[in-house]
């Protein structure tokens, strides 16, 4: 989908709550994002409340399909595996 486009659906249907950049990702390799026209930029933010990963990096995507077909996301009022895992191996 074009740049265009994408913003002329994004008026219709999403509340405007902040500016955005004129720019449209499509895709992303290690540190770089690929816009709608080809064009590649070095990404050195991260969004509100995620980490900066990094694109298509393959542990990491086998590690995230892995995780999502059994459990995506479940409140932190409940007990689950993997919150206890990873504290753990942050910590040591």
């Amino acid at each position: 989908m074009s740049l265009g486009l994408q913003k002329a659906l994004e008026s219709s249907y999403v509340m405007n709550t902040f500016a955005r950049m004129p720019v449209e990702f499509v895709e992303g390799h290690g540190m770089t994002l690929v816009g709608d026209d080809g064009t590649e930029y070095r990404d050195f933010l991260a969004g509100i409340g995620v980490c900066s990963l990094g694109y298509d990096y393959q542990p990491w995507v086998d590690a995230v399909s892995s995780q999502a077909a059994k459990l995506a996301h479940i409140s932190n009022l409940y007990y689950a595996e993997p919150y206890a895992k990873v504290a753990q191996k942050l910590c040591t």
